[in-house]
């Protein structure tokens, strides 16, 4: 282990409160180790570097004295630290001086809206679509209207004419009776 180091599953998490005023770093990760009575740890980085907005990290194993023995496993680690809610973008780990992941820092609280969606240009706004639906069911509207009021007239006129035969011939049966 002395040349390098596996790692895996890093995560980097900046969030402040509600107001914005006090935030925390923390980062997340897991490193495999191969022998017994070995522990690791992340560590801040001494000086801190060039660019304030990338943080350093050293990652130290401590090996303790005696006979152990050879197995693997991974060990997850946590690094906390407080900020402003923005002072990272992001967290370099370091391994005997060399970098050994470069994680990207997430802030949940000041990620952007996704963009709204459009809809597809072949379909047309709703209230286009409503206002071309309308025209159709005003026009069969009219065509009901107007066959009932031709069909209303035919009816009356046939009754009228009816009704005025039927008093023509009654008053000609008068007019016969009378003579």
């Amino acid at each position: 282990m002395a040349g390098s180091v596996v790692t895996r599953d890093w995560e980097a998490l900046e969030m402040t409160d509600m107001i914005g005023q006090h935030g925390q770093i923390t980062v997340t990760g897991e490193v495999e180790l191969t022998e017994t009575g070995t522990t690791a740890e992340l560590r801040e980085h001494t000086p801190s570097g060039i660019n304030p907005k990338i943080l350093l990290l050293d990652l130290v194993i401590h090996r303790q004295g005696g006979i152990h023995g050879h197995i693997a496993w991974f060990e997850k680690l946590t690094f906390k630290k407080k900020s402003s809610g923005h002072a990272y973008d992001e967290v370099d780990i370091l391994y005997a001086g060399e970098i050994v992941q470069r994680v990207k820092v997430e802030h949940p609280l000041t990620f952007a809206a996704p963009p709204a969606k459009k809809p597809p240009a072949k379909k047309p706004p709703a209230k286009e679509a409503l206002s071309q639906k309308k025209p159709a069911k005003a026009a069969a509207a009219k065509k009901k209207t107007a066959k009932k009021a031709a069909k209303k007239p035919a009816k009356k006129s046939a009754k009228k004419t009816a009704k005025k035969a039927a008093k023509r011939k009654s008053a000609k049966k008068k007019s016969v009776k009378k003579k």
